[in-house]
């Protein structure tokens, strides 16, 4: 199958069932680079904020944010081509990236994503066009031992949660190998599965969405707070939100009009 067919019925996976997987193209020196990056990003901004103890307390533990303003290999994993090919393909031209964070699934833990839910959250309606999608980078292989994401394959078209009934007849689990991607339209409902295994289970989600629609965190700050290389290319700036943050005023708003039209 050629790139582009391959591309097509990945598209057609996603907006029919509400999910997809894409092969990342990722060596096993990377994915392993990867693994160390996410928990060395996530012992960092506990101790920026006091240590772990306080992120429990907010309910925020084992959850890495916005990896790519601490490490260079997570902007790569963001930008890669494969995935920006299909973003292209289902969003249009214009998508910036809502958020990335690095998800860390211990052993026999209890897990906040392992409730049922939409990554655009508290929103229970249904659009003809896809606003945003998942594309969860599997960092370490996705087991059923070990946890992988549970689907509700089609609820991406319905505004309501289905019964349990449904749940419990029609809910996959998707074991998918490291270094590939699992795409979701991000109205899909899922949730993670119980890590049964001895070994940590790692992840990197990104939320990819039209522009209207806010970032998680203002990646162009959170260069500058983290003093991290900004990135220079013009297509991967505005995939960040450089374009699409709000202007400053009048004239930051017709400046920003006046370069995009030269």
């Amino acid at each position: 199958m050629s790139d582009a067919d391959a591309l097509d019925e990945a598209a057609a996976e996603l907006r029919i069932n509400g999910y997809t997987v894409l092969e990342g193209g990722l060596s096993r020196d990377r994915i392993d680079a990867l693994k160390a990056g996410l928990d060395r990003t996530y012992r960092r901004q506990a101790e920026e904020l006091g240590g772990e103890a306080v992120l429990r307390r907010i309910n925020d533990a084992d959850v890495a944010r916005c990896m790519l303003s601490y490490e260079e290999d997570f902007l790569e994993v963001a930008t890669c081509a494969p995935l920006m090919a299909l973003a292209r393909r289902i969003l249009g031209p214009e998508f910036v990236l809502m958020q990335q964070n690095g998800i860390i699934n211990r052993p026999d833990h209890e897990n906040n994503q392992a409730k049922w839910h939409r990554d655009l959250a508290y929103q229970h309606w249904t659009t003809s066009k896809v606003l945003a999608i998942n594309a969860l980078l599997c960092i370490d292989d996705f087991t059923v031992e070990n946890g992988a994401t549970f689907v509700l394959p089609g609820t991406h078209h319905v505004a309501e949660f289905p019964t349990n009934s449904f749940v419990s007849k029609f809910e996959k689990q998707l074991s998918v190998p490291a270094g590939s991607y699992l795409i979701l339209d991000a109205m899909l409902f899922h949730r993670a599965g119980t890590n049964r295994s001895n070994s940590v289970r790692r992840a990197a989600n990104h939320v990819i969405g039209l522009p209207f629609m806010a970032q998680q965190v203002d990646i162009p700050s959170a260069f500058a707070s983290t003093r991290m290389q900004e990135p220079q290319d013009a297509a991967i700036r505005k995939y960040l939100g450089y374009r699409w943050s709000p202007a400053a005023d009048a004239n930051d708003w017709r400046r920003r009009k006046i370069e995009a039209s030269n």
